[in-house]
């Protein structure tokens, strides 16, 4: 038995049942959906690093 099958039948609920089948398209929905996030996520964090003084960042705190 495939992992997403055991993974679906596992999940599934007497109200609520998955589909099967996985279409190619499906991979491509998620890998796009994986670069826009990880594209926001880079973006936000890069305004927030070049605000960042990084000599005070360096010195010793004592």
């Amino acid at each position: 038995m495939p992992l997403h099958r055991f993974v679906l039948q596992t999940a599934e609920v007497d109200a609520m049942m998955f589909s099967p089948s996985i279409h190619g398209i499906s991979y491509g929905y998620a890998a796009l959906l994986t670069l826009l996030f990880s594209g926001i996520v880079m973006v936000s964090m890069h305004y927030k690093l070049k605000r960042i003084d990084m000599i005070e960042a360096l010195k010793s705190v004592e």
